[in-house]
Formats: C-alpha cells, sequence, structure tokens
C-alpha cells in the first residue's frame, strides 16, 4: 500500500499531482492525473474548457502535492524525484 512515507518507490503514474511552487510561474495550479513519467519530468493530464491537456513539468523546479489512494495529500519537493522511476527503488532516503 502506498503511503507518505514510502511514496518515492512507488509508481506515481495515476496518482492525482498539484504544483503548488515552482521556479516558472506558470506552472503553479496545474493539476491532474500522471500520466507518464520520466527521469526529469513529469507528464500531467490536466482538464480545461477545450478538453483534455498533456504538461510536462519539470521536476527539479517544481514542488508537487500528491493526493495518494488513501485520501491523504503528500507534498515531496521534485528534486527528490529527480531520477528514473526504476531507480528510486535502489535509492536510499532519510526518514521524515
Amino acid at each position: 500500500m502506498i503511503t507518505s512515507k514510502n511514496i518515492f518507490y512507488h509508481e506515481l503514474i495515476g496518482l492525482y499531482v498539484e504544483v503548488i511552487e515552482s521556479s516558472n510561474e506558470s506552472l503553479i495550479g496545474i493539476s491532474g492525473n500522471i500520466i507518464d513519467e520520466t527521469k526529469k519530468t513529469i507528464s500531467i493530464e490536466t482538464k480545461n474548457e477545450k478538453g483534455t491537456e498533456t504538461k510536462m513539468i519539470p521536476k527539479n523546479v517544481s514542488i508537487f502535492h500528491f493526493l495518494l489512494p488513501s485520501e491523504e495529500w503528500v507534498e515531496i519537493d521534485g528534486k527528490i524525484l529527480f531520477n528514473r522511476p526504476e531507480d528510486r527503488i535502489k535509492k536510499r532516503y532519510k526518514k521524515l
């Protein structure tokens, strides 16, 4: 089960996410479901009046709020996620 303490070791695709801080002010407030993840970016499917749109958000300049399946919100600095998803399992993280 995905929790705030083990989110780094899980797949992020499918989770709802919101960009709450970024050095690029135009990215702040973007929210939607994660549809893809690379080493440096997260692709978010957003909804607007025209339908759906995909936005690519750089990880290293953003802070994210993730909504877990347990309805818990988790704030994560994108710099922590700045590696390939399959390599996050190998990394060690400090306990919060």
